[in-house]
């Protein structure tokens, strides 16, 4: 009887060992935070954004999920439901369309996860996101404006722009003409660029070709922009015509230093994808970070190329400068 109870005894012991070491495998695992994210694809704007996000979260010891949609609704609706079933603890967006990041948030919520969205509008509905990371695409139209008027006053404009009729462009637009207007600028033409090196250069051509008078050539991005300075080189105006573009890419940035851009509205993927990261983060941990998110731009031109952001910020210095941005800009302690 006694070799019987102690026995038991000790099976009892080693059962309770078992499940309490079960138990702190689970905590463990609990405790380590995971960060699931949706991108829209894997290349360019989003290989910067990516690697630094990946970069701030190995930093945090944030274990991550991506999906890359391809710019495709169903893809990132699937996706999105695959991560709920994987219950990470935060969701992140960059949507193909407004509709689609409605459906998302909806399906978030219901299953009490908290989604975040980046550069991508949000359509009415129920569904809810605790941040919306953007660009100013109102600033960054009047800001456009301004640069053109301070330093070419009076000038006749061109602007070859990304994809009209979605959200962001619509809204750069809509700032951009009616600052334009007041600064005393000459629009001469608006077109679709589509944000591809080919059709701006097609574009830039046509434009040349057809005799329209124009002081000043705007491209959206840093494709758009090198087609630009193509078709303007070919024809032999880089002397006469200014050339001006957004995002500030690398090669942005190379076109500045040689001359062939006079300047560019420099802003960071990488140093996007760790506010990115830090706004998921801080409301996971802290539950607090605004509903809005803007990132930094600034006109950058040969006299200050020292003080552009680099798209690639997944170091440690990037890191130190978006966290002091983000807890001096974004949050106020």
């Amino acid at each position: 009887m006694k070799k019987y109870l102690k026995l038991c005894l000790i099976i009892t012991v080693l059962c309770f060992m078992a499940v309490s070491a079960g138990l702190g495998s689970d905590k463990g695992d609990k405790d380590q935070l995971t960060f699931a994210y949706v991108m829209p694809m894997a290349q360019l704007w989003y290989a910067y954004l990516g690697d630094a996000f990946e970069f701030a979260a190995e930093k945090y010891d944030v274990k991550t999920k991506v999906a890359i949609s391809d710019y495709n609704q169903n893809k990132e609706i699937a996706a999105i439901e695959d991560f709920i079933i994987q219950e990470p603890d935060m969701i992140g967006l960059g949507s193909v369309s407004a509709d689609a990041a409605q459906l998302a948030a909806q399906k978030a919520n219901d299953a009490g996860i908290p989604l975040v969205i980046e550069n991508s509008s949000l359509a009415k509905g129920r569904g809810k996101v605790v941040a919306d990371l953007e660009f100013d695409w109102y600033g960054l139209g009047t800001m456009m404006a301004d640069v053109t008027a301070d330093n070419w006053p009076g000038s006749k404009v061109f602007v070859v722009t990304g994809v009209i009729g979605t959200g962001p462009i619509d809204m750069l637009l809509e700032t951009f003409k009616t600052q334009a207007k007041k600064r005393g600028l000459t629009i001469v033409g608006i077109q679709n660029g589509e944000y591809q090196q080919e059709v701006a250069y097609n574009i830039t051509q046509d434009l040349i070709q057809s005799g329209r008078d124009f002081d000043v050539i705007w491209g959206n991005n840093n494709s758009m922009g090198q087609g630009i300075i193509q078709a303007v080189k070919e024809a032999g105006l880089l002397d006469e015509k200014v050339i001006l573009t957004g995002n500030g890419a690398p090669e942005c940035l190379a076109s500045v230093a040689n001359g062939e851009l006079e300047g560019t509205i420099n802003y960071s993927p990488g140093f996007h994808g760790l506010l990115y990261f830090l706004a998921m983060f801080n409301y996971i941990t802290e539950g607090d970070v605004p509903e809005l998110i803007y990132l930094p731009m600034k006109y950058i031109t040969k006299a200050n190329l020292d003080e552009a952001m680099p798209w690639d910020s997944a170091n440690d210095k990037a890191l130190s400068a978006a966290e002091e941005y983000f807890h001096t800009k974004i949050i106020k302690y």
